[in-house]
């Protein structure tokens, strides 16, 4: 307080009006609100970048895992939508791979057939092409497969992933 002209007068404090007030939080909201966006973009690309990084490498696993078999097998008895392959060892004769519910079986010889598709992971295309070569060569097979990853049952359309081979036995 100060005394002037006899008056007692308040002074003046520092401090903001309310228009300034309503200003700050507008400019402050609209900052805060562009970069929560920013960083849920980011976190959504990095989700999903992790996906199909998961699925290329899932599906590089189970190519490799038939292009293995092919190359073990002594002929190929069928190809088409399932392989069949004849084995030299009797308990795997025949091998034959499969998709089954979005996934890939493997059934050697007598035993029980097996996926070797991740759950996190569907196979939506799998086919399998007879390449007759001249004798005295062996027949080879094109493999092509498509997969993506299983987000509630259904390929997730933005990380379908494709591979194609062709293989022989050795």
């Amino acid at each position: 307080m100060k005394i002037c002209n006899g008056e007692l007068r308040n002074e003046l404090q520092g401090g903001f009006t309310l228009l300034e007030l309503i200003l700050y939080i507008t400019i402050f909201s609209i900052v805060g609100t562009l970069a929560a966006s920013v960083f849920s973009f980011a976190l959504k690309s990095k989700v999903s970048i992790g996906r199909l990084n998961e699925v290329q490498l899932d599906s590089q696993r189970m190519f490799a895992q038939i292009v293995d078999r092919v190359h073990t097998a002594t002929t190929i008895n069928d190809a088409s939508s399932t392989l069949s392959l004849k084995m030299a060892d009797a308990t795997k004769d025949p091998t034959i791979i499969a998709v089954s519910s979005s996934a890939i079986t493997l059934k050697e010889g007598s035993g029980a057939a097996i996926s070797i598709t991740p759950s996190t992971t569907l196979v939506t295309a799998l086919t399998f092409t007879l390449i007759t070569n001249p004798s005295p060569s062996t027949s080879s097979v094109q493999i092509k497969m498509t997969t993506g990853y299983s987000s509630a049952g259904v390929a997730d359309s933005n990380t379908l992933y494709s591979l194609q081979t062709t293989a022989m036995p050795l």
